[in-house]
């Protein structure tokens, strides 16, 4: 089969080959073959019965009767035919005047077949004569191949090209001219940071575009224009130029290129991802590969990286990988640089977060190829790869992003930089950088980038009450259809790093990475109940005389031995010296504390959901909404959370005891308000759950009890509700207090 050869810093070039290749393997054995830029156009030769067609007219011989249907099926709105006949033109060797070449470069343009326009380009007799004197067909022609030079070569090498395009265009004074080059300035001009000119020559394309009826043309511009829209955070301007784009899709006439119909498609699945809607970008971007697949056009690589960014999303990363690295081939055999580079970008950080070795090569691929429209990105992405391995690096990669980002007008590009300085940062500023990268997020109204931020945030431990906040999160981010403990950027394992826990719920333990710490590891048991008594304070600072005595109560002179606890301690929580030492456990003048910023301590977290849930719980008494589901989604996280007293296998542990009550209070407050909102929301069943663990705690509370009565006669559970009557009532019988009737309903028996 043909293939593109084709790798960092160099050009694709196409193989040739040949119609039989494309044939079934029963074809008959007089087929003649036929030399052909690209396999996927031989094949669809061969399917649509035009084998016997082709096969007369490649090599020598006549291109003007093919030249000549490409320019009238084009005309016709027969893409396919005009597919068909531009690469048998392609086929030949023969010049070609201006007027039977630009019709092909132009088809082949769209089609993607980058190397086969060059090779019409190549052997296409351009007059010297001056621009003043330039007639319509140089002047098309040098619009399109200023279109092919951009897509090929980028910026640097296409500023020529573009600028004769725009000057034989203004001398033939041809509305399709100026049309093609304005575009292709507007592209230039994006590439440079010069959004101000990529506005005005977009204005003057659409114009001219416009004067001329090529509704191709009209479609390109609005199809560029909605994708500029979207790279601004313009999601109402995106929306404005699609519709727009619709409307020229409806009016009758010939068809316009099937590639520009798919492009629109992408875009409008562009915008549905970056709104958030998932679930229909993905649809979105599946059609419009289907699209653009069915019209024979490397363009699909478009629609693919899509489909890979919304797999990314979703934190379904094989399929995102799957997804960008057919991209990157589709990009690669076209010479697709526009599409290229995002794949790539793409692809690196789904490696990084996979902890492939390729992410590195991948992203610096993605800096070699980059543009100004894609830099920025492409500057993240390499951070990203790195962010595992070298802080240092990746921390210098978002700073270069987020430079050219603010200079290229890129917002989504500031906002994923800001981003990753955030997690990668190392001097005291990912509080500010977070809520730098927050606002811009909310500004672009992207809500998936915005609850990523938001969870990076809490997992730092930030705001006051970080744990309520990352529940709350993670469920916003459930609802946008993004799984939360899988994915990259801020997601990503290896950019957030695993932290260091301490468990006293239940049995003491140290976890690293998620798994507990031997008690082997234990140099000293001091050490460890040095930290049982600096965690019972809750991070208030413990003096190193309170300590002493806690630890060996009675005896003198113990700062050295205090001193080396502490030395113990950090090794154990920190055992590569991977921060400083008092990143977990901060020794100043007045005392010794934990950083419950840094250091996880599940009382911690529950204490901090149960404030929250009975907080919120309180604020939405009214009757069951939103807040009231907030407030079910805490008061069961924190349900959750409690497993058990604090340190209850050391029960006579009197410096716990203080925590121990307030913890166990907590969380009989929270089963006694979480079984309030389940009745209020009409859910029985859990509400009777929440009251049955209270009466476990204490079988003498009598609102409780009564309570749990009253819902089960409220849905109809009558017998039930009699049993626990009769079982309250002999409580309080044996407390020698009258036992009373639930409300409303009389006497139970």
């Amino acid at each position: 089969m043909s293939r593109c050869i084709a790798g960092p810093g160099r050009r694709p070039r196409w193989r040739r080959a040949v119609i039989l290749e494309a044939m079934p393997e029963a074809a008959p054995a007089t087929c003649t073959p036929v030399t052909c830029v690209d396999v996927p156009v031989a094949r669809s030769l061969v399917n649509r019965g035009r084998v016997d067609a082709t096969a007369g007219q490649a090599g020598a011989g006549d291109s003007a009767p093919d030249a000549a249907t490409v320019r009238d099926c084009a005309a016709a709105g027969d893409w396919e035919g005009a597919a068909e006949a531009a690469a048998r033109v392609a086929a030949h060797s023969q010049p070609l005047t201006p007027a039977e070449a630009w019709p092909t470069v132009m088809v082949l343009y769209l089609q993607g077949e980058l190397a086969a326009a060059e090779s019409v380009l190549a052997r296409t007799s351009v007059d010297g004569a001056a621009a003043e004197h330039a007639d319509a067909d140089q002047a098309l022609l040098a619009a399109w191949e200023a279109s092919v030079a951009w897509a090929r070569a980028g910026a640097d090498d296409c500023r020529a090209a573009v600028t004769r395009a725009l000057a034989l265009a203004r001398a033939a004074d041809d509305p399709r001219a100026l049309a093609a080059a304005h575009i292709v300035h507007a592209l230039l001009a994006a590439a440079q940071d010069d959004r101000r000119a990529n506005d005005r020559h977009y204005a003057l394309a659409l114009a001219a575009a416009e004067r001329s009826r090529d509704r191709t043309l009209q479609l390109r511009v609005r199809v560029n224009r909605a994708s500029q829209r979207l790279e601004e955070g313009d999601l109402n301007g995106a929306r404005l130029e699609l519709d727009a784009a619709g409307a020229v899709l409806a009016r009758p006439g010939p068809a316009p290129h099937p590639a520009m119909a798919g492009l629109a498609r992408h875009n409008q699945a562009d915008l549905d991802l970056r709104a958030g809607r998932l679930p229909a970008a993905r649809d979105g971007f599946r059609a419009a590969a289907a699209l653009l697949q069915r019209a024979g056009t490397a363009t699909v690589a478009f629609p693919l990286t899509g489909l890979g960014e919304t797999h990314e999303l979703r934190g379904d990363l094989q399929q995102a990988r799957a997804a960008y690295e057919e991209a990157v081939l589709v990009a690669d055999a076209g010479g697709i640089a526009a599409a290229l580079g995002p794949a790539l970008c793409g692809l690196a950080r789904v490696f990084a977060a996979i902890g492939d070795g390729a992410a590195g090569p991948v992203a610096a691929r993605a800096v070699a190829v980059a543009d100004g429209l894609t830099r920025a990105q492409a500057y993240a992405a390499a951070g990203w790869a790195a962010a595992g391995t070298d802080p240092a690096i990746a921390r210098a990669h978002a700073d270069t992003a987020i430079t050219l980002a603010r200079a290229g007008r890129n917002p989504a590009a500031l906002a994923e930089a800001l981003e990753l300085a955030a997690v990668t940062a190392r001097d005291g500023a990912t509080e500010s950088l977070l809520a730098d990268a927050a606002r811009v997020y909310a500004d672009l109204d992207d809500p998936i980038g915005a609850a990523r931020v938001a969870l990076a945030r809490a997992r730092a431990g930030l705001g006051r009450t970080p744990a309520a906040d990352q529940v709350l999160t993670e469920h916003r981010l459930h609802a946008l259809g993004v799984d939360p403990f899988a994915g990259t950027r801020s997601l990503a394992g290896a950019a957030t790093g695993e932290p260091v826990s301490v468990r006293m719920l239940g049995s003491f333990a140290v976890l690293r990475s998620g798994e507990e710490v031997p008690a082997g590891v234990w140099q000293s048991r001091k050490a460890r109940d040095l930290l049982k008594l600096i965690v019972a304070r809750r991070g208030r600072p413990s003096t190193r005389e309170a300590l002493g005595e806690g630890l060996w109560p009675g005896a003198d002179n113990v700062a050295n031995r205090l001193s080396i606890a502490l030395s113990v301690l950090r090794n154990v929580l920190d055992p590569e010296r991977m921060v400083a030492p008092g990143h977990y456990v901060i020794a100043s003048p007045a005392g010794v504390a934990y950083d419950p910023r840094t250091l996880r301590v599940d009382v911690d977290v529950f204490l901090q959901l149960a404030e929250a849930g009975v907080a919120a719980a309180k604020a939405t008494a009214s009757g069951p909404g939103a807040a009231d589901r907030e407030a079910r989604l805490l008061l069961d996280a924190a349900a959750e959370a409690y497993t058990g007293d604090v340190l209850d296998d050391e029960p006579d542990l009197a410096v716990a005891e203080a925590l121990r009550e307030q913890a166990r209070a907590a969380f009989l407050t929270v089963m006694r308000t979480l079984g309030a909102v389940c009745a209020r929301a009409g859910d029985t069943d859990d509400a009777v759950r929440a009251w049955l663990r209270v009466l476990e705690r204490d079988p003498y509370e009598e609102d409780t009890a009564l309570r749990l009565v009253e819902t089960l006669i409220a849905a109809g559970r009558h017998g039930e509700a009699a049993r626990h009557h009769r079982l309250y009532a002999q409580r309080m019988r044996e407390l020698g207090v009258a036992p009373r009737a639930p409300r409303g309903t009389g006497e139970l028996r």
